[in-house]
């Protein structure tokens, strides 16, 4: 009688707590893993969350991706906030090891896993290797540890769901972008086994305007010439609002997925081009040259003149200002589109480039770029009053608009409405945004006025914001109002029910509405204008009862019959 096959032991059970953690992670898993598989790496499972120990020190990372020779080594993290520090330095000897001695890293590597080691094969030398280790975290955490755990790069949550958003519509197209993210030049990055020049330029034929008929400031090139698609995405870049770049003028918006997939379904139709040109600017090292092989100069240029155009081979130098869908229909795939490949090199662009004078800084461009594409999309009739109070900031920062959008952004971040505002694309089910700038923060914050917090501010620029002359006087009228505005918003939270204070829908009797919210900031105009005090402990104890007010009594655009309830039955007793 053959021996009885030992019973393998029984997995424990997990609690629900642990199946929801469990849960929890596995999504915020699944979100990095589909940015890279979309953009063409492949995930190196020999690796991921298996233990090592390289010079020393122990320890695993939970996953690893490839692509040519970039490898990227992934830890994930759903630790609360709080825990988030200590489970960094707990890994910082590991990072500063790895990254401290990437080559014999790899060395290392190749001799634990015979699998990874007949991955890597011999395609290339050790020293064209790259490693990045990339650090996603699901939580906010304190940003001050990331001077202290130099190693990483932080593929924080918003930018995990940026780039999972944006990876998920153009694919592989999305590569060069996040190369840009994590340091590593495009031209060290092989593409089927195979280094691009450094110094490689295509050139194309075209025209030029002179400097009179352009209208733009002094120095500043106007060209158009065609390209084909492929040269376009190899080398674009857009300054998308939710991004990751950190320019305070990053102003479109993601791309949509549905307008992508429309113009290519139209692409493969029609077989057609696009005649509207796409607006970009040009890197400031091309030079435009005349017939005769002389750089044009505009300010000798009577009239449109032919030249030819230079493009580097240079990942990240053309940055649209206007048609990124367009070009971008033409994205490549992963598991790619026959037809849109054949298009994708075949179909020409028309493009409208401007280049600027040499020694531009950036923050000069990115505001000029902003100004150009707000003001191209400023008159839409059917531009949506998000973009139009973004394009408000841009180009009249200091219009009751403007400074109402700017301070929303402001009560967002800290203070009573924190985490419940839509801050990202990705938010839902918060509280939006547009209506309370226009009619609740708008009228409050406006720059005169014997309701408005300007009456109440104090500096020695204050008339120059009123001309809308101070940038400085600005921000400090900024950070006043939207502490103005906490304090009185502090007291009405503190003397209702906690589980009310939420813009979750599905909570009964939730006040964080846009109806109630406006008029909550109406009742501050009136407590202004009819000088009461605002200090925190007056308006807590004038507000005590507010738990028993009558919201559900008030809808829609009933602000201000609202307010003028509030403020009759606790302000004026």
């Amino acid at each position: 009688m053959a021996p009885k096959k030992p019973k393998k032991k029984a997995k424990p059970k997990l609690s629900a707590k642990e199946r929801e953690q469990r849960k929890v992670k596995n999504s915020h898993m699944r979100s990095a893993r589909s940015i890279f598989r979309n953009m063409g790496f492949d995930r190196v499972t020999e690796l991921s969350e298996s233990q090592i120990k390289f010079d020393g020190q122990a320890g695993e990372f939970d996953d690893a991706f490839l692509r040519e020779n970039l490898l990227l080594l992934v830890e994930y993290t759903t630790s609360q906030s709080s825990d988030v520090s200590d489970h960094l330095k707990k890994k910082k000897i590991l990072f500063s090891k790895v990254i401290g001695s990437p080559k014999q890293f790899l060395v290392y590597l190749r001799g634990k896993s015979s699998t990874f080691d007949a991955r890597l094969g011999s395609t290339f030398h050790p020293d064209k290797y790259i490693l990045r280790i990339i650090y996603c975290s699901l939580n906010s955490y304190d940003d001050s540890i990331k001077a202290t755990v130099t190693e990483p790069i932080y593929l924080d949550f918003p930018y995990l769901k940026y780039f999972e958003k944006l990876a998920s519509i153009i694919k592989v197209s999305a590569l060069s972008e996040m190369l840009a993210f994590l340091g590593v030049d495009p031209t060290d990055v092989a593409l089927g086994g195979h280094f691009p020049s450094k110094s490689q330029s295509v050139s194309y034929h075209g025209s030029i305007l002179p400097e009179w008929a352009s209208g733009f400031p002094q120095g500043y090139k106007v060209v158009s010439f065609y390209a084909d698609a492929a040269a376009l995405l190899s080398r674009a870049y857009v300054l998308r609002r939710d991004g990751w770049r950190g320019s305070f003028q990053a102003y479109q918006r993601m791309v949509l997925g549905s307008k992508i997939e429309a113009i290519r379904k139209k692409l493969k139709t029609d077989r057609r081009v696009f005649v509207n040109n796409i607006i970009a600017t040009l890197p400031q090292d091309v030079h435009p040259e005349l017939p005769d092989g002389k750089t044009a100069d505009i300010t000798q240029l009577t009239e449109t003149e032919p030249v030819t155009i230079r493009l580097p081979l240079r990942a990240n130098s053309i940055g649209l200002i206007d048609g990124q869908h367009r070009l971008y229909s033409y994205h490549e795939a992963r598991d790619d589109d026959p037809e849109i490949a054949k298009l994708r090199h075949q179909q020409n662009l028309l493009v409208t480039g401007i280049i600027y004078p040499q020694g531009t800084l950036s923050v000069e461009t990115e505001r000029f770029e902003a100004t150009l594409f707000l003001s191209i999309n400023a008159h839409q009739t059917n531009a949506p009053t998000p973009l139009r109070q973004e394009i408000e900031v841009f180009l009249s920062p200091f219009s009751p608009t403007a400074i109402g959008r700017q301070v929303m952004q402001r009560l967002a971040k800290a203070g009573p409405l924190a985490g419940q505002v839509e801050t990202y694309f990705f938010d839902k089910g918060k509280l939006r945004t547009s209506s309370i700038v226009s009619y609740g923060l708008g009228p409050l914050i406006k720059l005169g006025g014997d309701d408005s917090i300007f009456k109440l501010f104090t500096h020695s620029e204050k008339g120059d914001i009123a001309d809308g002359k101070s940038t400085a006087g600005l921000e400090a009228y900024l950070k006043f109002a939207t502490t103005t505005i906490n304090v009185f918003l502090g007291a009405v939270k503190a003397n209702v029910d906690t589980a009310r204070w939420t813009s979750d829908t599905t909570v009964k009797d939730r006040l964080l509405a846009v109806t109630y919210v406006n008029s909550f900031l109406i009742t501050l105009r009136l407590l202004i204008q009819n000088s009461h005090k605002l200090d925190f402990d007056t308006l807590n104890a004038a507000l005590a009862g507010l738990n028993s007010f009558d919201f559900k009594s008030y809808h829609s655009s009933q602000y201000a019959r609202m307010a003028e309830k509030i403020y009759k039955e606790y302000f004026t007793t």
